[in-house]
């Protein structure tokens, strides 16, 4: 092989990774703890992401009667599957936030996620 035909593989196989590994976007790190619990993490999440329709002053015009306002009402949802499912937009599930087109922010998913895989610690 000459000299220009292995910089060119070398261009293309640099290319390909880069391509192939973030597809162009940088990877958000989320600073996720050991523990999660609904006090010290979750509740938070929840207020800022859902209260404008799911608080409990809301709830019953806004969001069709689902009480995501304290931590019993929540770990049914998680419990369900209902939770992950629509914040994660998974098919069969009413995605959340509803009409927005697009998703709460991945780190906050992912903890939420943890939190649910952990049991829904208080």
């Amino acid at each position: 092989m000459n000299s220009t035909t292995i910089i060119k593989l070398t261009l293309l196989l640099t290319l390909f990774i880069n391509f192939t590994s973030c597809n162009g976007e940088p990877k958000q790190i989320c600073d996720i703890p050991q523990n999660v619990t609904y006090n010290d993490q979750i509740a938070s999440l929840i207020e800022v992401h859902c209260f404008k329709c799911h608080a409990q002053d809301v709830y019953k015009e806004k969001a069709s009667r689902n009480k995501i306002f304290d931590y019993s009402s929540l770990k049914k949802s998680g419990e369900s599957g209902q939770l992950i499912g629509s914040i994660t937009h998974a098919q069969g599930f009413i995605p959340m936030p509803y009409r927005k087109g697009v998703k709460i922010d991945s780190c906050a998913i992912e903890m939420i996620k943890k939190w649910v895989k952990l049991g829904m610690q208080e």
